[in-house]
């Protein structure tokens, strides 16, 4: 019974062990992994690394993402790497990063600085693609054959909110339209009625005080 307990402690001591290794194994990371933001306005997000205590010799990313959502419009380099290499394409992130001279390094560190714009409203993800082969995500070794090390299942994707739409290049966000003040027209000009009758009442008195008179003189 006791050799029956120690047999399943050790195993589940096993299988604690591999999970840790999978989950705090080399991998990338991002920072903020999740943040909400208008369109139309550039904000970072950071590419990070983590050796996991192994010396490593280079590494790089791929990242996929939806191009209507998001714009990765400027990537910076890092302080984990002496030197980094970038492609953006259309929906397709490549990032590089070696050493300027031989050897490695262990730890963990800021890879690059990715600038991202939003660009319509959406939930924009940046996707790691990682397998296997060494034409997506890795992290390579210090050993003679080069190993790739990188644990895929550690690697969590970004995922980025982006709130409204824009049309603007650059950067700006889509501005609103102001409100606009209705503008007053002025009243029409011209002759009211009781002006109109005033005044020809004035005709008339004149008229008949002129009548007068000259019929005063006709009598003299």
């Amino acid at each position: 019974m006791r050799k029956f307990k120690f047999i399943l402690f050790s195993a589940a001591f096993l299988l604690c062990l591999f999970k840790a290794d999978s989950a705090f194994g080399q991998t990338f990371s991002l920072s903020p992994v999740e943040a909400t933001k208008s369109a139309g306005l550039l904000f970072p997000v950071d590419l990070n690394i983590d050796t996991a205590g192994k010396p490593v010799s280079a590494a790089d990313v791929k990242i996929s993402f939806d191009p209507e959502i998001i714009e990765i419009s400027e990537v910076e380099e890092g302080t984990f790497f002496g030197d980094i290499t970038y492609n953006i394409y259309s929906g397709t992130l490549y990032v590089g990063g070696s050493f300027l001279e031989e050897g490695g390094k262990t730890g963990s560190g800021k890879m690059a600085t990715l600038t991202l714009r939003g660009k319509s409203s959406g939930v924009g993800q940046l996707i790691f693609v990682c397998t296997i082969q060494n034409t997506d995500t890795n992290i390579f070794d210090t050993s003679a054959e080069t190993k790739d090390i990188v644990n895929c299942a550690a690697i969590k994707n970004g995922k980025y909110t982006i709130q409204g739409s824009s049309t603007a290049v650059g950067g700006s966000p889509e501005s609103t339209p102001s409100a606009t003040t209705p503008t007053l027209e002025p009243p029409v000009s011209g002759i009211s009625l009781p002006t109109f009758l005033s005044f020809g009442l004035g005709v008339a008195l004149i008229a008949a005080g002129l009548s007068l008179s000259l019929a005063f003189k006709r009598n003299e």
